[in-house]
């Protein structure tokens, strides 16, 4: 352990902007992987249960309206699709347009949350070798400048040490860079599949409210006409 802090002090000064990348780094992934974990849902049984309240008779519906069975369902989920459904289900009286403006704005501010800090990790992977190179290129000017001092007659050993040495920075800068843009990957991998379920999720609520409507409409349609029939037959 001390001889890595020994190596790591040999750096330079530049060695500290990347140890403090590392560590903001390190902090962001645990905390995604933490907010992740609590907001993990199987979409699988979500489309399942949905599909079953869809096709039972009445749909979302009890005798009242009401959509008692589909509430508790997304109420209990912790991801973001569920928070979409519900927020759908809590504006299903309001016209089309709203219910998927509603929509678009919530599955938004969801992808926000989702994608917090990840910006940060997009920073720390570019800067971090390119504060490697510029210790490496500090240490090499002032490897060379030895050199320049004693004209040339200086022992090899000592001008490939300072190489060395300038070499630690590219290495530290690699090293920070290189897990950080594996996981910023694996996070937006993750959050382009939330995004492509919350408009799935969004579409499928929007048109069985559509198809809701259009059966409450005929319905209506059939008690209006239906005192007309009954005076013609009569």
């Amino acid at each position: 352990m001390f001889e890595s802090l020994g190596m790591l002090t040999k750096g330079g000064v530049i060695m500290i902007p990347i140890f403090i990348c590392s560590v903001v780094g390190l902090t962001i992934i645990i905390e995604r992987f933490i907010y992740f974990r609590k907001s993990s849902e199987d979409p699988e049984k979500i489309f399942a249960s949905l599909t079953k309240l869809l096709k039972d008779e009445g749909g979302f519906h009890n005798k009242e309206g009401e959509h008692p069975e589909a509430v508790k369902l997304f109420a209990e989920s912790p991801g973001p699709v569920g928070r979409l459904m519900q927020a759908g289900l809590n504006h299903k009286d309001v016209p089309r347009w709203k219910l998927e403006e509603k929509l678009s704005v919530v599955g938004q501010e969801e992808l926000n949350n989702l994608g917090k800090n990840i910006r940060g990790l997009e920073v720390i992977a570019t800067i971090s070798p390119l504060m490697g190179l510029l210790g490496t290129v500090m240490g090499m000017v002032q490897a060379f400048n030895k050199v320049a001092q004693y004209k040339g007659q200086v022992d090899p050993s000592i001008l490939a040490g300072g190489i060395w040495e300038a070499l630690l920075t590219t290495a530290a800068g690699l090293a920070v860079a290189i897990p950080v843009v594996v996981m910023l990957h694996f996070f937006d991998r993750k959050i382009e599949k939330i995004s492509f379920l919350l408009e799935k999720f969004g579409q499928l609520l929007i048109h069985h409210f559509d198809e809701e409507r259009e059966e409450e409409n005929k319905k209506k349609d059939w008690k209006d006409n239906r005192p007309e029939l009954v005076k013609v037959q009569g």
